[in-house]
Parts: C-alpha cells; structure tokens; sequence
C-alpha cells in the first residue's frame, strides 16, 4: 500500500513539473516574441540611415540631394585625378561655331551604349517633322520591346502610349523599350529601322558611325554594338540640336512620373539640377562603353555685354558613376567659367584718335564699322592691330574706310573690321566752317522729329 502511494506521488510529481516547464517555455516564447516586436518598434534599434548632410550636390535614384559622408569621400578622392585618368576620351565644344576648345583622344571609335539613342530620336524627330508620324500617334507596345531589359520605363505588353510620352521615356529614363517601340513602330522592324538609323548617320557625315540596333544595348548574338568617335558624337549632337531644338524640352526635365502605373524614375543625367546651365543631353553605360555622357547646357548673356552661350561635353569609357560624375562635373563648370562670347568692335566706343591732312579737328576718332559677339577664353587678354590708311586728308565723308582693325586673343585672330570715321571730317577754312554749322543744324532738326 505504502509503495502503491509512493508511485502515485512519483508520478504526480513528474506531471506537475512538466506543465510548470511547459507554462515556463511558453512565457519565455511570449517574452521573447514581445522583445522582438519591441525592437522592431523601436528606432534605436533600427540599422542607421545614411545621413545626407555633406555641402555637396550629387545625383540618387530620389533626384539631386547633399552627399552623404561616403559618397563625399568617394568625390574628393576622384577630384585629385586628372581628366585623363577619368576618362578614355573627352570633348568641349561651342554649339554655335562648333568648335572644339579641349579634346583627349576624340578620334578613336568608341562604344556609345545609350548615348546612341540620339541617333534613334533624330531619325523619330525627322518623321515627326515629315509628317509620317505625329506626336499624339498612340503606339501599341508588342512582346519583344515589354521583355526589354536594362533602363526600361517598364512597358507591359499591349500597352498603349503616345509616341511622346515614348520620347520622354527614351530622353529622361533611357528606356529601352520606349525606343525600341518607336524604331518598330516607325519601320515595322528594329532591323528596318537600324537602316534609316545609319543613313542619317551617313548624311551627317559620321564616317566612323556603325549602328546595329535603336537602343545601344551590345548585340551577343552577333557580338556588336553601336559605335562611332568621340569627335563624331559631338557633331551628331550639334546637328539634333540645331535641326530639333525641341529635344531640349525632355532631357532637361528632371524626373518621368506615370501615376497610373505607379512609375517614378529621374532623369539619368548626373548634372541636371547641379549645374544650373545644364539641360540635357544623353547618358550611356554598357560593359563595352564604361560610363559615358554627352552633356550640354546654356549660359545666358548680358545684353550689351555677352551674347547666349551654349556648350557641349562629351566624356566616355569612366570606370564608375562617381569617375563620371566629378570628370562632368569639372568640365562642364569649368567651361562656364572660362568662356563667353564676348561684344567686339561697333561704333559706341571710338577705337583711336588719329590725324587726317588739312581737317578742321586736330585729332579724328576712329570707329570699327562692324561688330560681334565672339568666343573668347576669359584668361585670354583682347589685342587690337591697328592699322591706317596712309595720306588721308580731309574732307572725308561719313561712313567712309579710313583702316582696318584686327583682334586677338591667345594669339588667335579672332574679329577684323574696317575702321570708319562716324562724323564727317571737314576740311579747313571759313567757308568750311559755315557750311559744317549750317549741316549740323539741320542733322540736329531731323534727329529731333
């Protein structure tokens, strides 16, 4: 009996301890699903955010903000390279004059990955201008350009899109597909469309230009890619700009939203909204090409002073967004800085006093007939070559060649105009006198109607 009693406590025991570890376990489980919602709900326990506080302008996906500390130690460490070392290839040039001011390596035949889809929009912006196809053209997209890959503006399949808002893709976000639905919306084909894309490459005089596909994007099947030089890429842009300026109106904006399909992308450009000037042009990335841009802006003039201003830069083959970045950077601002078109010659200032046989003045100023704005280096001092006709001798009349004048800059010759006197210049002697009074009177009384 004793040994039957002593079983049964055994065993009562035994229970008893389990369901106490069991309510133990469970506790601790609930405690610990506590701490942990605890944690989560608690920002210090949170991983630190970057901070974005540094006193410089960069690029992200969330548009232009302050550096972090990071990315501002990744800048300064690149602005201590030289052009060269950030590139394989440069080139600033003036839209108007289209001429080159600073080039490194301009004539090798480069890979353009996405700054190739120049080429594609100037072949869409002709037809547009032919009247083939209009701008409020709504275009299907099929297969082939939805399954795009790279920078896409993430088209769906039997989507319909205007062939602007196609534009703007292909300007702002590079996508892939927007352009590749143009090309096959345009010639039925991106093949079809690659022709006229290498006959206006051939107009345009791009001897080195070879296009293979509207996108940019290597070619494996046939291992290819779209290429051409760096001194080439500057003309194919001077040429889009001057034919459709309208271009302009895309890349500068600074960001492509489509809230029905909960799209936001910026713009791809790493100086948009950092250097004030600066409103498009084109970016491009593929393992052949490294990073590479074609960047322009606009500094506007002073009236009287400077006249507008528009520049372009090409950089390409940089290792990295931060290689790019502060290589444009320095050449773009550089560039606003160092030059300008500058007012020369015109008759509000007189140029020199000069003598003139048997005038009634002593001394007679002497004007440039013509005038213009020219591009000047601000580091370069202006130097003027005078030069006068020899036996002049009065009267000589208004308006009249009495020189010429030569300007200079870096030893460049840069403006020459005629030299004129802006008065007439009479002759000696009473009679000269009176009839030089009676003239003025009268140019007076028809200058005052």
């Amino acid at each position: 009996m004793k040994k039957s009693i002593a079983i049964l406590l055994a065993i009562l025991s035994l229970f008893l301890n389990i369901n106490t570890y069991a309510i133990n376990e469970g506790q601790t489980n609930q405690n610990n699903l506590q701490a942990a919602n605890e944690n989560l709900a608690n920002p210090e326990n949170e991983e630190p955010k970057e901070v974005r506080d540094q006193n410089i302008l960069v690029p992200t996906k969330e548009g232009v903000q302050k550096a972090t500390a990071a990315e501002a130690q990744e800048i300064r460490k690149y602005e201590n390279y030289s052009l060269e070392n950030l590139t394989a290839s440069y080139l600033l040039g003036d839209f108007k004059s289209q001429k080159i001011l600073k080039a490194y390596n301009i004539d090798e035949v480069r890979a353009m990955a996405s700054t190739s889809k120049l080429v594609s929009i100037f072949v869409v912006l002709d037809k547009i201008s032919e009247g083939s196809i209009s701008k409020t053209d709504i275009v299907t997209i099929d297969r082939e350009s939805a399954l795009l890959g790279g920078s896409t503006f993430e088209l769906k399949e039997n989507q319909n899109i205007s062939v602007e808002d196609l534009i703007k893709a292909s300007m702002i976000v590079s996508g892939n597909d927007a352009i590749t639905a143009l090309a096959k919306y345009i010639s039925g084909s991106k093949e079809a469309f690659v022709v006229l894309m290498n006959e206006k490459c051939r107009k345009l005089g791009l001897k080195n230009a070879h296009m293979v596909n509207p996108t940019g994007l290597t070619d494996y099947a046939i291992e290819d890619y779209n290429k051409m030089t760096t001194r080439e890429m500057f003309i194919l842009s001077c040429e889009l700009l001057k034919y459709h300026p309208e271009i302009l109106d895309y890349t500068k904006e600074a960001f492509l939203k489509d809230e029905e399909r909960n799209f936001l992308e910026y713009n791809t450009n790493p100086l948009l909204g950092i250097i004030p000037e600066i409103d498009g042009l084109k970016t491009g990335y593929t393992n052949a090409s490294g990073r590479t841009v074609i960047e322009t802006g606009i500094k506007k003039g002073v009236k009287g002073k400077t006249a507008d201003m528009r520049l372009i830069g090409i950089l390409t083959g940089s290792r990295g967004d931060w290689q790019r970045y502060v290589a444009a950077r320095r050449l773009m601002s550089n560039a606003f800085e160092e030059y300008k078109y500058t007012l020369i010659g015109g008759t509000s200032k007189a140029l020199s006093n000069i003598k003139v046989t048997d005038s009634q003045d002593e001394m007679v100023p002497v004007y440039a007939k013509k005038e213009d704005y020219v591009l000047v280096n601000t580091k370069d001092s202006i130097e003027k070559d005078i030069k006068i006709n020899p036996n002049l001798t009065a009267p000589i009349e208004t308006g009249s060649s009495v020189g010429k004048v030569k300007y200079y800059a870096g030893g460049e010759l840069i403006f020459e105009s005629d030299l004129i006197v802006k008065d007439k210049v009479y002759q000696k002697g009473i009679l000269q006198k009176f009839i030089r009074i009676y003239e003025e009177i009268f140019r007076n009384i028809e200058l005052a109607k």
